[in-house]
């Protein structure tokens, strides 16, 4: 606990400046990225700049009003493909005005060697490859050779891989390859004509049950002698999860697999036909995981440097860099980075985003012969040190006596032995508490109060026992363990029991919820977008979740009171708390309506109730000024009814 008084972290400076980084890479000898604004409503576009110069102004490539993002299979990710053809540099993205792929080139103009600037010139005016219609692209790949796009494609009847060419606009796609299931992470080794895949059924989610696929690609472009690997394949008796599918320069394949319960890197070689086939597994065996629950296309945790491999791996809730390689060492690398995402190397560079404990969001470059770095933060708003509260790793036991992690972070402005206690889950439900520097969370330590982040049973990052500690028991136990969280922290004097509350979004607004519903310990809560009516869900929930509420609660037909029980919407006369909500009224995942349904019974009861609805705004929202409102509102609800 730091005794002298610190500033106050204001709303604006944890929502209103600072840009996300998303899905970087390395181009040749430059660095090219994503940028989401939310200083203009959320919009995606990208930058490029070069390689290791990160006082280089970066350039827009693609300006207002086009918008990089992509609905597929509702969650998107991987709107961009980037290519060097000689010196010309191509793009194509997909633009959410209109869904459609488009495409431009642009040739790089060589300024004056001492200037520090650079510009890369349009060579043609953008291109629209494809006609409007009633699909989703994403996840695509330039195939040099034959002048195409290769990518995925999702419609009515299915998944499918296709091909536009780059030469033409308005086209159909051409079909190579179509599913009943759900498709991602195409990944192209143009030198061997080969594509390798990850396929699911849409009654798994694909963290949970998936399979790689590996074909190879004909003269003209169709594909043959298709290869499945699975549980069955792997000799494997348990479900099995791949991920991330990536090609060396010497055409090796790697991808992680959870076959030993862990995800950790194989290592497949084949030859030219795919007739011969060796895998290495367990080459790089660690109780860690180097993978993430595959909720949108794009997500990267590690990529090829020769014949070795860099990449992520969580353990303990701390995200590691390491070099996996080829003789079997693991050579972990001594940074102040303990949160990394959407690796990529190219030669002997590696770009990522990344972030610490007191370092917020940026654009790591490490330059790994000469282990060298640089980190280019998102924002040019700095928190000094000595006004971090640094996140403590936090075991306790939660439910079914087994032990659960969560991130406690101390409050910075103590103005009372006892602090209040603000109890978050991260959504999905499958997904992981973040232990980079998260603004929010300083939001709230810096007013006084403490934060504890829970993991609880379901999180990724701990391994698949862990995670599938919520199957069939979502409502149940990460109810119980957020619970049991506050509990802990209270009984150890971290907390000041009359002054507790419960924050969440979408899943974790549902837990949040159930945690109002089923104990008296929390004395106030906050909810975005949250999940309410698990038969609604059941019944109207798009394809990727189609079957997801059959891991997390049961069958509806046989566990219908299941369903009854759990539901926020079914149950909300025993929240004796004051709530206040959010909700978007373009939620086309959770309508708007059943937060006003959780008010207006709330309101009937007399129960102190305050709901927000944002006209313009959808689920999860993107608008800045929209994200500082939320918490600006929320603080004033908490001290207003916690006399805080």
């Amino acid at each position: 606990m730091k005794n002298k008084t610190m500033r106050i972290l204001h709303a604006e400076k944890v929502y209103g400046e600072a840009p996300i980084f998303k899905e970087p890479r390395i181009i040749g000898d430059w660095v090219l990225w994503l940028e989401q604004r939310p200083n203009e409503k959320g919009r995606t576009t990208a930058l490029i700049r070069p390689w290791g110069q990160k006082d280089v102004l970066p350039q827009e490539l693609t300006p207002y009003p086009s918008d990089l993002r992509t609905k597929i299979h509702g969650y998107g990710g991987a709107p961009l493909t980037a290519n060097l053809d000689g010196s010309d540099l191509i793009l194509t993205w997909v633009d959410k005005k209109d869904n459609c792929l488009w495409m431009r080139t642009w040739s790089y103009e060589e300024k004056n060697k001492n200037s520090s600037s650079f510009k890369f010139i349009p060579k043609i005016e953008s291109i629209c490859l494809t006609k409007k219609d009633n699909f989703f692209l994403a996840g695509g790949v330039i195939d040099l050779e034959k002048n195409i796009w290769i990518g995925l494609m999702e419609n009515e009847e299915g998944d499918h891989i296709v091909s536009f060419s780059l030469k033409k606009n308005d086209q159909y796609p051409k079909f190579i390859y179509s599913s009943q299931g759900l498709l991602g992470y195409l990944a192209l080794n143009a030198k061997d004509r080969k594509l390798a895949w990850v396929e699911w059924s849409n009654t798994s989610m694909p963290w949970d049950l998936n399979e790689l696929k590996l074909a190879k690609l004909d003269e003209n472009v169709n594909i043959i002698n298709i290869v499945n690997f699975n549980n069955e394949y792997l000799k494997c008796t348990e479900k099995i999860s791949f991920f991330n599918p990536i090609w060396s320069d010497s055409g090796h394949l790697f991808v992680a697999e959870d076959s030993s319960g862990w995800w950790n890197i194989t290592q497949i070689k084949t030859d030219i036909t795919n007739n011969s086939i060796t895998i290495f597994q367990n080459k790089w065996t660690i109780k860690a995981e180097i993978a993430f629950p595959q909720w949108v296309l794009g997500m990267s945790s590690f990529s090829c440097v020769g014949d070795d491999v860099v990449g992520a791996f969580a353990q303990e809730g701390i995200w590691t860099l390491a070099l996996f390689q080829e003789n079997g060492f693991i050579k972990t690398f001594d940074l102040p980075f303990i949160e990394f995402s959407g690796l990529h190397s190219n030669q002997n560079r590696l770009v990522a985003i990344a972030s610490g404990s007191e370092i917020s969001d940026g654009i790591f470059e490490l330059d790994l012969l000469a282990k060298s770095w640089e980190h280019t933060l998102a924002s040019s708003f700095c928190l000094d040190p000595t006004e971090i509260s640094i996140g403590e790793s936090f075991w306790f036991i939660g439910s079914n006596q087994e032990n659960v992690h969560a991130w406690y972070y101390p409050p910075i402005n103590r103005q009372i032995s006892l602090p209040p206690l603000l109890v978050k889950s991260h959504s999905g439900p499958t997904g992981m508490a973040r232990c980079g520097l998260d603004l929010e969370v300083q939001f709230w330590t810096s007013r006084g109060w403490a934060v504890v982040d829970v993991n609880y049973g379901g999180s990724s990052g701990f391994g698949r026992e862990y995670r599938d500690r919520l199957r069939g028991n979502w409502g149940v136990i990460d109810v119980l363990d957020c619970t049991k969280a506050a509990q802990s922290l209270i009984a150890i004097g971290k907390a000041d029991k009359d002054r507790i509350a419960i924050l969440g979004s979408s899943a974790s607004g549902f837990t949040a919820l159930g945690c109002l519903i089923s104990t008296d310990i929390f004395n106030i809560g906050a909810c975005k977008y949250a999940v309410t009516d698990l038969i609604g869900m059941a019944n109207s929930t798009h394809r990727f979740e189609e079957f997801y509420l059959d891991y997390l609660i049961g069958n509806i037909e046989t566990d219908y009171e299941k369903y009854l029980k759990r539901s926020p919407i079914e149950n909300v006369n025993a929240i004796n708390m004051p709530l206040i909500l959010f909700h978007g009224l373009k939620d086309e995942v959770i309508p708007s309506d059943q937060s006003v349904v959780i008010k207006d019974a709330l309101l009937k009861r007399g129960i102190p109730v305050q709901i927000n609805l944002f006209e313009n705004e959808g689920h999860g929202f993107k608008d800045g000024r929209i994200k500082v409102d939320v918490l600006k509102k929320t603080e004033a609800f908490f001290r207003q009814y916690l006399n805080i």
